[in-house]
């Protein structure tokens, strides 16, 4: 398929507006995309201007002039007589010869014919196509690089699968939005697909083609400075003195001097000789100050010698999450004597990346009689979790913190209190997580201060945190700490996909199901248990059949972790038909009562309020936790038929974010205005208590003028837009606020938003 347009709704607007007027010019970077932008607008006469033919009098405007020589008037006359009244797009306006200039403002001028041109930024262009802007003859329009969103779309379309989040990430900087050197480096690109999700195979792609157009920029650039430019490649930011020749290759930050374009830095470490290359890395490595950089840069110049500075770079890789980084420091310090200290590293590093047997076989080697506490409880617990092995490890621990995190994962609550204090904090931290499974969770979560010894380790603390804050009810801290983590994990594949998977969860909950799909889709964990069950409950809330997925959840169940109870029994209940109160009388055998109050929630948004309602009013006497009441509330409502009381349910559930549980209240209401708005919001769910109320379709003429209503164009507007008549906008419109149940065009706003063509 052909390059996809996305992402220029609004400009593509203007053009075609303009089309119906004087005209416009399209101003913008080189690869931009005004051309593919023009390629949209249906013309008569289409130019391209070129630097060759800009040295020859009408060159560009040759089709239109006499084959017999003629005076110049007479040729200028013929090619104005050929143009007029009709629609003429201009390629590269500012490449024009100063005649062709002319004849184009002359047109414009006595608006003898509708002109739309491109406009290359900061190029010098012939007086009369500057005085098409400058005597507001014409508008103009600076066409901005696409956003990630758009990128995103281009590459999903063209690959026809979902695009893994790393690797968009990186297209898009190293793109910076211009859809021409995106288009390079995509067709130059070796693409890996895992389950549908596509990503990067190696660095980032270079074509031939778009290596020649970043040496023609690097080319003219004397030999010198050429050497600042690589020595920036290698170790930037750093503080050094530009000149001039530099212009529009580097700059200037807060941190020092940077190339001012990720793709030049490829470049120039790609054709960077290999000698040039390590004595570059020396110098630098003899500059900077920066343990970690001047370690890394050690190790590329094959000088690292030094295991002291190799074991310290690689404790700052990994207080950042770069754990491959600091896998290979870690090797790299055990290689030149760092001993048992490096073998400690690299046993942590290899845990938290879900590599258990070889964690334990490092630990084993490196063991000592004396082994640091933090050491032990570090194998003991890749024993329990990792490997299975829960009695060695127990036997191995005698920390109480230690012991209780693997009483708590037993589910063992009462234990757990009695070995902490809360006095302590990251003995509270582990405390917090009893209480709030339990619904006796009041104190704020306890501030764990970051310390050397804890290293990797302190990602448990803020998966903690995450758990308790989501369990509580508080879904917008849940996942700002949770995006937060996230997004830090680009060098942590296991642990990035751990984190996508909690996302997921917490973007099902918020009902953005298919941004939770699409999150699960990208994640690869090593032990897929809780991917699969959120898959399966996510599919099935979007009305598929999930029993495979869940049958493959069941079967990789992990033993002696209580906590995933929870999310099985979600799975079941939704993907497997299994009673709601199952689940209900597993949680409060085992004294959780807030997964109780859940799990009977669950019950009413299936229909059983009357057998619910009881039970969640004397929950939400006696438990904290801020939902509860509200599921309380929901049963009772539901129970006593009280629309007004669901709607006040659902204001409750949206301003707690939850927007699917409002939805479905909102629906039990029968308030089909607030229904609407919601569902706008909840991505294709398709729920038992949403089919009480659906929302009659649109028709796509119907969509189109209510959308452009909604970005606030009046019906004359719109007519002019679609071409059609005022009192044709406003049939359509009044047809759809019938099919919305609203009555205005503010309603109109708040229920449809430019991407709920889904939802119509």
């Amino acid at each position: 398929m052909g390059w996809p347009f996305v992402g220029r709704d609004a400009e593509l607007t203007a053009v075609r507006r303009a089309v119906r007027g004087a005209g416009l010019i399209v101003a913008g970077p080189a690869g931009v995309g005004k051309t593919r932008l023009l390629d949209e607008v249906a013309c008569d006469v289409r130019l391209r201007a070129t630097a060759a033919m800009s040295e020859i009098p009408l060159g560009v405007m040759a089709p239109f002039l006499p084959s017999v020589n003629s005076s110049p008037l007479a040729m200028l006359t013929s090619a104005r007589t050929a143009l007029r009244g009709r629609v003429v797009v201009v390629d590269d306006v500012h490449l024009l010869d100063d005649a062709s200039a002319g004849l184009l403002h002359q047109l414009v001028q006595h608006r003898e014919s509708v002109v739309v041109a491109t406009l290359r930024s900061g190029e010098r262009a012939p007086d009369p196509v500057v005085a098409l802007w400058k005597d507001e003859l014409l508008p103009r329009i600076e066409l901005d690089p696409l956003g990630r969103a758009a990128v995103v779309e281009v590459l999903e379309t063209v690959l026809g699968g979902v695009l893994d989040s790393v690797t968009a990430d990186r297209l898009w900087t190293a793109s910076a939005g211009n859809m021409l050197l995106l288009r390079e480096m995509h067709f130059a690109a070796q693409w890996v697909s895992h389950g549908g999700v596509w990503s990067l195979d190696g660095p980032l792609p270079l074509s031939p083609r778009l290596v020649e157009l970043i040496e023609a920029h690097l080319a003219v650039v004397p030999a010198e400075e050429r050497r600042v430019l690589e020595l920036l490649a290698f170790g930037e930011p750093l503080d050094l003195a530009a000149s001039e020749a530099l212009d529009g290759l580097v700059t200037v930050t807060d941190e020092g001097l940077r190339l001012a374009h990720p793709l030049y830095g490829e470049v120039l470490r790609a054709q960077c000789p290999p000698l040039r290359k390590r004595n570059h890395q020396r110098h630098l490595a003899s500059l900077l100050d920066d343990p970690l950089r001047v370690a890394v840069l050690k190790l590329d110049s094959g000088t690292a010698d030094d295991p002291e500075l190799l074991l310290k770079a690689a404790h700052l890789a990994s207080a950042t999450g770069g754990v491959v980084l600091a896998e290979r420091l870690a090797r790299a310090a055990w290689s030149v004597g760092g001993g048992v200290e490096a073998g400690r590293v690299l046993a942590e590093v290899l845990l938290f990346t879900d590599r258990p047997e070889e964690a334990e076989e490092v630990f084993s080697m490196v063991a000592t009689d004396d082994d640091p506490i933090e050491v032990r409880t570090m194998r003991a617990l890749n024993l329990g979790w990792g490997l299975g092995r829960s009695e060695e490890a127990a036997a191995m621990l005698e920390m109480d913190l230690a012991r209780s995190v693997l009483l708590f994962h037993a589910g063992k609550y009462d234990e757990v209190r009695a070995l902490l204090s809360y006095d302590k904090p990251d003995e509270a931290a582990v405390l917090a997580m009893a209480d709030v499974v339990q619904g006796s969770y009041t104190r704020p979560f306890p501030v764990v201060p970051p310390t050397p010894e804890a290293g990797l380790g302190l990602e448990t603390i803020v998966f903690a945190e995450v758990f308790v804050h989501s369990m509580h009810g508080d879904l917008a801290q849940a996942e700002r700490l949770a995006v937060q983590a996230y997004k830090k994990k680009t060098e942590w594949d296991s642990m990035r996909s751990t984190w996508a998977v909690a996302l997921a969860g917490l973007a099902r909950a918020g009902g953005r199901l298919l941004e939770a799909r699409r999150l699960l889709l990208e994640a690869r964990p090593a032990q897929p248990f809780a991917r699969l069950c959120e898959l399966a409950l996510t599919e099935a809330m979007l009305g598929n059949d999930a029993r495979s997925l869940l049958a493959e959840a069941e079967e990789r169940t992990p033993q002696g972790m209580r906590p995933y109870s929870h999310g099985v029994w979600l799975a079941r209940i939704w993907a497997g038909g299994v009673s709601p109160f199952d689940a209900v009388a597993d949680a409060r055998a085992h004294g959780e009562f807030a997964f109780e109050a859940l799990l009977l929630h669950e019950a009413v948004r299936l229909g059983h309020a009357a057998e619910s309602h009881e039970r969640l009013r004397e929950l939400a006497e006696t438990i904290t936790g801020l939902l509860v009441p509200v599921f309380a509330e929901h049963a009772e409502a539901l129970v006593r038929n009280d629309s007004a009381g669901l709607v006040r349910v659902a204001g409750r559930f949206e301003a707690g974010g939850f927007a699917l549980l409002a939805a479905e209240a909102a629906a039990e209401s029968g308030d089909r205005a607030l229904f609407t708005r919601l569902m706008a919001r909840c991505e294709g769910a398709r729920t038992p208590a949403l089919a009480r109320m659906t929302l009659t379709p649109l028709t796509s003429r119907e969509r189109e003028v209510a959308v452009l209503a909604a970005r606030g164009l009046t019906n004359k507007e719109i007519a002019s837009s679609l071409v059609i008549s005022v009192r044709t906008v406003d049939n359509h419109l009044s047809n759809a606020y019938s099919k919305l149940g609203i009555t205005t065009r503010g309603e109109l706003a708040l229920v449809l938003s430019d991407d709920a063509g889904g939802q119509g």
